[in-house]
């Protein structure tokens, strides 16, 4: 199912970003965790990060269930983190971008469980390694690199958008 394969990349290519920054500048995750009283040292944010980066490269490189399986288990995690931390401190630094200025928003909450469901829905149709995709036309990986480039910019684009004023006139 090709059709649904780039926006399972464009979850991929999020975690795999989310992942690095967290493994070259742990400070703000661990700093939101501790917000939320789950305070861990940096090595633990380190090893997450490292686990998320895996996850990522392996939905592109291995395909199949169990990349797609934890990729939409880690993305479970982190809709449970979000939904966490706009209860405990609504408009806080989510950290998952590292130093890039992201308050949590239930932006956050929807692309999760979005980037969840493309993970069990990549499991269940057992989607291929990129690789192996289109090989009798190899041009469709193009419009493939574009959209999962142009996805993956527009969610997090639209995750660092400030929070919409309430508009109280009459």
């Amino acid at each position: 199912m090709e059709i649904l394969t780039a926006p399972y990349l464009v979850a991929a290519v999020l975690l795999a970003t989310a992942g690095a920054t967290k493994v070259i500048t742990p400070i703000p995750a661990a700093t939101a965790l501790l917000k939320l009283g789950a305070g861990c040292p940096l090595w633990v944010v380190r090893l997450l990060g490292l686990v998320e980066l895996t996850v990522a490269v392996s939905a592109f490189v291995v395909g199949g269930i169990l990349p797609a399986s934890a990729l939409a288990v880690l993305y479970g995690g982190l809709t449970l983190v979000a939904l966490a931390m706009l209860r405990a401190d609504p408009g806080a630094e989510c950290g998952c971008f590292g130093p890039v200025p992201m308050p949590v928003s239930y932006r956050h909450v929807v692309l999760n469980l979005l980037a969840l469901a493309t993970g069990v829905t990549a499991a269940i149709t057992r989607t291929e390694p990129v690789d192996k995709l289109f090989v009798a036309d190899r041009w469709l990986y193009a419009p493939l690199g574009i959209a999962v480039t142009a996805g993956a910019c527009g969610a997090f684009l639209w995750l660092t958008l400030p929070p919409a004023e309430p508009n109280n006139q009459p």
